[in-house]
């Protein structure tokens, strides 16, 4: 299925420690959620910024910083088609999108087990998965920014042991466990 979006997000609910991730593609008769990983959405929104340097040396996301956008909070209800498992990007030079490909977890596995066989560096193929999101270069990059802060809005590290800590502190081993962080 190929989805061309107003909107295309990744926010969270939850508080820090206990985050649930999601990935938000919007337009005026369709919204589609899907859950991830922090990883995925930081990878993803890193990838995206790599892929538009890329394309044009010159982009203004060299330059921008991670910002959270309140236009790309997550739409009620958030109710996740899937989790997803593999995450492609490729770009299309015909229509000048950039393709965010994602397959739920366990298509994933099988993806993975036929791309064993094939002995083909490249992965699999875009056009194979269950979802492209077709973007424009400004949705990418609004996505790479805004996905970037929110990812940083994690917990805290330990200045001791580099660990997150908790909103109440936590147990810090470098400290034998003698003393609460915070």
């Amino acid at each position: 299925m190929d989805v061309r979006p107003e909107v295309f997000t990744a926010d969270y609910t939850g508080r820090p420690g206990e985050r649930t991730f999601f990935l938000q593609s919007r337009s005026e008769t369709l919204t589609l959620t899907y859950q991830l990983e922090k990883g995925q959405v930081e990878v993803l929104a890193e990838k995206l910024k790599e892929l538009l340097l890329m394309i044009d040396p010159d982009d203004v996301v060299k330059t921008t910083s991670a910002q959270r956008d309140p236009a790309y909070a997550l739409s009620a209800p958030i109710e996740p088609e899937w989790r997803v498992g593999t995450i492609g990007l490729t770009f299309e030079e015909g229509s000048d999108s950039i393709v965010v490909a994602l397959e739920p977890v366990s298509a994933a596995a099988e993806l993975g087990e036929e791309d064993d066989e094939d002995d083909d560096d490249e992965g699999p193929d875009v056009d194979d998965f269950a979802v492209r999101i077709l973007l424009r270069r400004d949705q990418a990059r609004s996505f790479a920014v805004h996905a970037l802060a929110v990812v940083a809005e994690g917990r805290p590290l330990c200045q001791l042991c580099g660990l997150p800590m908790d909103p109440d502190g936590h147990r810090c081993p470098a400290s034998n466990g003698h003393r609460l962080n915070s």
